[in-house]
């Protein structure tokens, strides 16, 4: 299972020219305009792609927690966060042997060879601590030295150049049942030039010669025979030339005061930014009516489309902690400046993932489209032959009855 983050079905029309993903569709069925969940940013994505859940059943609601005054918030790293199954517990379950490579939210997960991603601002120490105390210590340094001339700077494209290789030599090496492996390339473009900049093309032809080099090594460790491949992505990315941040509003208006002594900022009500969304919370309860009136007419500033409905705070799971959430309009981002974003609401054009999977009962050559991303976990454990559990997802694509065992 390898994941392209932030690669859309519009980016579909590019990689459909280049060679390895060509011949993958050739091999199996793609599926276009694929609905993302709420809200679209990875970590909730890639949550609900290995549950097969929405967020508010998985509780993984966004990427990073909400900590008001802290300029760089932790990240939901840690695989005990999540409360609903995975796949790859559900895989262990029945004794099938799994690697995991910087799939998001694996800090923990009990995976055999797993080397979780670390993201977040933290110095080179605290990373590496993180890392191995999160995943597999052996699994991770022996990567590490066999592989670290790839990584030639902690940056994109090195860093999916450096976890590409050691997925091949997990491959052909540990040959475990089930692979997950999490491609950052496109993603870390999009938000620094754009989701239409010449370096995001640059970006999705490295991604396609890293697919040819995983399939290859598949193939060598398995045989095609016995192997399935699923390539998705979890959202797109849209164009942004406006960044802003709700919470000087709230400053504006007195709901957030400096302490003239210390500096610090005391919080009544804020605004978590998560790219296309911000969803306010309040503090402190007397301020409640005030902000609840306020927000109102923050509905009118150029920057804000819409307020969120009741059922998409439901789903996303953010009804539980925040009390209102706003919509970005076209061409703005909540939060840090990006020339691209996501987090915005699903009905949005040029916007859609995508999935592409390959195996028994899988039709050749075919070209489909719609459902959603958490159609993908009960689809990879039909291919797995797992007993499936409950799930908000239905497998479209294959029967789920094999006569060989595929990994």
């Amino acid at each position: 299972m390898i994941s392209l983050d932030a690669v859309s079905t519009d980016d579909v029309a590019f990689l459909l020219k280049q060679s390895h993903f060509s011949k993958l569709c050739s091999q199996g069925t793609l599926v276009k305009n694929v609905q993302s969940i709420f809200i679209s940013n990875t970590y909730p994505c890639h949550s609900s792609i290995i549950t097969g859940v929405h967020p508010n059943r998985h509780g993984l609601i966004e990427n990073v927690f909400s900590q008001p005054g802290k300029a760089s918030p932790d990240w939901r790293r840690d695989a005990r966060l999540l409360k609903a199954p995975t796949l790859y517990e559900k895989a262990a379950e029945i004794g099938l042997e799994v690697c995991s490579i910087f799939y998001p939210v694996t800090c923990g997960a009990k995976i055999k060879w797993n080397f979780p991603e670390v993201p977040g601002e933290m110095g080179m120490v605290e990373r590496a601590s993180v890392t191995l105390r999160g995943g597999s210590p052996w699994f991770i340094l022996s990567s590490i030295v066999q592989n670290k001339k790839y990584l030639k700077e902690i940056a994109e494209p090195h860093i999916d150049a450096f976890t590409t290789h050691i997925a091949v030599d997990a491959l052909l090496k540990k040959k475990p049942d089930l692979l997950l492996l999490h491609l950052l390339d496109a993603d870390d473009h999009k938000h620094r030039f754009g989701p239409d900049s010449p370096q995001v093309t640059d970006a999705l032809k490295r991604l396609d010669d890293h697919l040819g080099l995983l399939i290859d090594s598949a193939h060598q460790a398995w045989g095609e025979e016995n192997t399935a491949v699923i390539v998705f992505s979890d959202h797109g990315c849209l164009n942004v030339s406006n960044s802003v941040d709700p919470n000087d509003w709230l400053r504006a208006d007195g709901l957030i005061r400096k302490d003239e002594t210390s500096g610090a900022e005391h919080f009544d009500a804020f605004f978590h930014n998560a790219g296309g969304t911000s969803f306010l919370k309040i503090v402190n309860p007397s301020v409640e009516e005030t902000a609840r009136n306020l927000v109102l007419n923050y509905l009118s500033q150029p920057s804000v489309h819409r307020a969120l409905t009741e059922q998409e705070m439901e789903i996303s799971g953010f009804d539980r902690e925040f009390i209102f959430g706003l919509e970005a309009a076209n061409g703005y981002s909540f939060g840090e400046s990006v020339k691209g974003s996501h987090g915005y609401s699903l009905a949005h054009d040029h916007y859609q993932p995508f999935y592409l999977a390959i195996g028994p009962d899988i039709e050749k050559n075919t070209v489909t489209e719609g459902g959603c991303i958490v159609d993908i976990c009960p689809l990879a454990a039909d291919l797995l032959d797992i007993p499936l559990w409950a799930m908000d997802g239905k497998n479209k694509l294959s029967g789920g009855a094999h006569h060989v065992t595929i990994h």
